[in-house]
């Protein structure tokens, strides 16, 4: 029950009440008790516990005066401290894309939004914008987890997404490209601004992020290892889309320590013998940092560069479409086709458990099962 306190004013008494909004918040609202000054005690606190049971019982003023689509705003700017810069930049690309201007046209208050008016939501999504259910799920994620919010603030009494029929799920089918392709698509670009961004994507499985992370102070030649511990995403800055350095990985699990092999730390010699060039020729024009994923001038290659000119890559060159994420998948599809276990790829790849990972590249490894299936009728054969 929410609080408050007793208050004359000119021989009349009012109750004072304490009601919570946004962010642990509170705001008074005085409330007449409709007796005078005079009455006794017992009874102006039997009407005051009247009054704050009644307010108690009803949604907090706020919520009857903000629209949804102006709260679920509001939420993500409070909360925005409690979210990665990615997370945070995704958020509000659904908001101001989706949300916000489809319950504006409905004009509907934090307190009457409904059950019916999210699910209604999730299908408009996927009939009218045609997004998949993966991607309707998160933006479930997102009402849901405002609505959360709002019920521990106190705007409303209980959290309707709570009752909604989540959007269904579709598990996503990676494509990957096999020892030809890869090769082939090295040999493309050789000497593109991508070249080692790419190379090093395929050789150590990496993620984008990993990749345009990576130090030289991470790379130790002598133990014959790379350090992955550091990221660098996507952005946004005054608006404008920035490139944001992180000293930290996805998660714990992608903090490791990974192998070269002999030609690979032949390859990180070249690029470092032609970034000291670069920076003869340029001088005091040339960018000098840490990073090894760099442009002719010291630049660090920022992460929609990479994203927006593999997919050129791949059109121009009219190969088979992937993206650039899925040069992890391919690293990881060759190993198991080469027999390493799934316990190998999840602690090259990163992955926080061996169930994702199994869950992910089961499927891949037709050859096994076929030598499987080869083995069982070569020593059982019909009599």
């Amino acid at each position: 029950m929410i609080n408050g306190s007793i208050q004359e004013k000119k021989g009349n008494l009012y109750a004072v009440l304490s009601i919570p909004t946004t962010g642990g918040r509170y705001k008074q609202k005085w409330v007449s008790m409709g007796m005078k000054s005079t009455a006794g005690k017992r009874k102006q606190k039997e009407r005051l516990d009247e009054i704050r049971q009644e307010y108690s019982s009803i949604i907090c003023l706020e919520a009857t005066e903000i629209l949804f689509c102006d709260y679920i705003k509001k939420w993500n700017e409070e909360t925005k401290a409690d979210k990665s810069i990615t997370t945070y930049d995704g958020y509000c690309h659904m908001i101001n894309k989706y949300v916000y201007p489809y319950f504006l046209e409905r004009k509907l208050t934090l307190d009457k939004i409904d059950t019916m008016d999210i699910d209604c939501y999730y299908q408009w999504l996927q009939t009218q914008c045609g997004l998949s259910g993966n991607t309707a799920l998160k933006h479930h994620q997102i009402i849901y987890t405002s609505l959360k919010y709002a019920v521990y603030n106190r705007l409303i009494r209980d959290n309707p997404a709570e009752r909604v029929k989540r959007p269904k799920t579709v598990k996503p089918q990676h494509n990957f490209y096999d020892v030809n392709e890869l090769t082939h698509l090295m040999e493309i670009v050789k000497n593109d601004p991508l070249e080692s961004v790419i190379y090093l994507t395929i050789w150590l499985g990496v993620r984008r992020s990993e990749i345009l992370g990576l130090k030289w102070c991470n790379v130790d030649f002598a133990k014959h290892t790379i350090l992955i511990c550091e990221t660098a995403v996507r952005g946004k800055q005054d608006g404008k889309v920035v490139r944001v350095e992180k000293e930290k990985t996805k998660s714990e699990t992608s903090n490791r320590v990974l192998r070269m092999s002999k030609e690979m730390e032949e390859y990180l010699h070249s690029i470092r013998q032609h970034r000291m060039q670069q920076q003869i020729l340029c001088g005091k024009c040339y960018n000098f940092n840490d990073y090894i994923c760099v442009d002719d001038m010291g630049e660090p290659i920022k992460p929609d560069y990479v994203s927006h000119r593999f997919k050129n890559i791949i059109k121009k060159n009219e190969l088979r479409h992937i993206t650039f994420h899925d040069l992890r998948h391919s690293t990881a599809s060759y190993y198991l086709s080469k027999g390493y276990s799934l316990k190998d790829i999840q602690e090259l790849l990163g992955h926080s458990s061996y169930a994702f990972t199994a869950d992910t590249y089961a499927h891949v490894d037709t050859s096994t099962k076929q030598e499987m299936a080869d083995a069982i009728t070569r020593e059982l054969k019909a009599l």
